[in-house]
């Protein structure tokens, strides 16, 4: 399940990479997690980075656990469920990233997260929707879910699932607003530049939200079926 990620490229970095003007903001964070508000680039703000809270926000989540139907949706449930497709015609957002972070399941209580990237770029795109909420109060909050597909690894420790990763040159497509639902899936269906993603084991230090700082994606050994640690995977 994805529920940590990392950007850690400073504001002027990200303002550059999407050709944005924005007033400077706090980065870098390489444990992105659930209720936190990340900088995101959403369809309906021209020029600007939007900061949206993951899944939820804290005072909502009260320390509990959060559900992974908050954090991320599947591509192949975007046409069939009313809310989810109404999301991606009007709703969609780029979602900038150093890497994330998924668990390798070993055995049934024994897992170790590894750290994905692209070595061929500091700063990718994963693919989402975004939506209004209201609580009681009448306030507004605004939060995103990732779009994740079919695991494109083909290892399947790592789950049925992985987040989607949108092409430099189909990002502008993306958030366009002319674009078709037939466009836009035949843009996650696109996995052509996936085989560019690396990756390796990572601390379990990951785990602690607390926990922040660039040691977090150094790679470090891995666990295997027994217990042993193994410098491959």
């Amino acid at each position: 399940m994805l529920d940590r990620y990392a950007i850690y490229s400073d504001f002027k970095a990200i303002n550059a990479r999407y050709g944005l003007k924005g007033e400077e903001f706090t980065v870098p964070n390489y444990n992105a997690a659930p209720a936190q508000q990340l900088p995101i680039v959403t369809d309906s703000v021209k020029g600007e980075i939007s900061f949206l809270y993951w899944g939820t926000n804290k005072e909502w989540s009260n320390n509990k656990s959060i559900s992974p139907k908050l954090l991320t949706c599947e591509r192949d449930q975007l046409m069939s469920k009313t809310t989810l497709r109404l999301a991606l015609e009007k709703h969609r957002c780029l979602i900038p990233v150093n890497g994330f972070y998924l668990w390798k399941q070993y055995s049934k209580k024994r897992k170790t997260p590894h750290y994905f990237y692209n070595p061929a770029e500091t700063m990718f795109s994963l693919p989402g929707v975004w939506e209004e909420n209201e609580d009681m109060d009448g306030n507004v909050h605004y939060t995103f879910k990732i779009i994740e597909i079919p695991n494109y690894i083909n290892i399947p420790e790592f789950g049925m699932n992985m987040p989607g990763v949108i092409p430099k040159d189909l990002e502008k497509k993306w958030l366009d607003s002319y674009s078709t639902l037939k466009e836009l899936m035949a843009i996650l269906n696109n996995t052509e530049n996936l085989g560019q993603i690396s990756y390796h084991s990572v601390s379990p230090l990951i785990t602690n939200v607390l926990n922040n700082g660039e040691h977090l994606i150094k790679p470090e050994s891995s666990v295997d079926q027994l217990g042993n640690y193994t410098l491959f995977d």
